[in-house]
């Protein structure tokens, strides 16, 4: 959806994208989830519990009138967001997503840090 040159989710792709949330609240990885818009630049976040740093933070960039790209991130050792996931498609978006945020749940179980690149 575009209004005045800003791009928001479609409702298939929120969708998509909340049930991997909804998935991973369920297995107990997830317990706050939020929006922000941000000079035009719409973000989704999902957190372990509100008020911490969001542990993946995807954004959707407009690359023309009819593509855009998902962009998904988590933070790094040093705090700042790391890009662990992209794509111009939906459904492989939401595919390597789920596979990230099933690394990092096996990790926090494991107590290892996982390399997500």
């Amino acid at each position: 959806m575009i209004h005045n040159g800003k791009i928001g989710y479609k409702r298939d792709e929120f969708r998509k994208i909340f049930q991997i949330y909804s998935t991973f609240v369920y297995k107990g990885l997830f317990k706050d989830f939020s929006f922000a818009e941000i000079d035009g630049r719409y973000y989704i976040s999902f957190r372990e519990e509100a008020g911490k740093t969001p542990l993946i933070t995807i954004e959707k960039k407009k690359l023309s009138a009819d593509r855009a790209l998902f962009i998904a991130t988590t933070p790094s050792s040093n705090g700042q967001p790391q890009e662990i996931v992209r794509s111009e498609k939906i459904d492989s978006f939401v595919t390597q997503l789920r596979e990230k945020i099933e690394k990092i749940q096996e990790s926090r179980k494991d107590g290892k840090v996982v390399n997500l690149r």
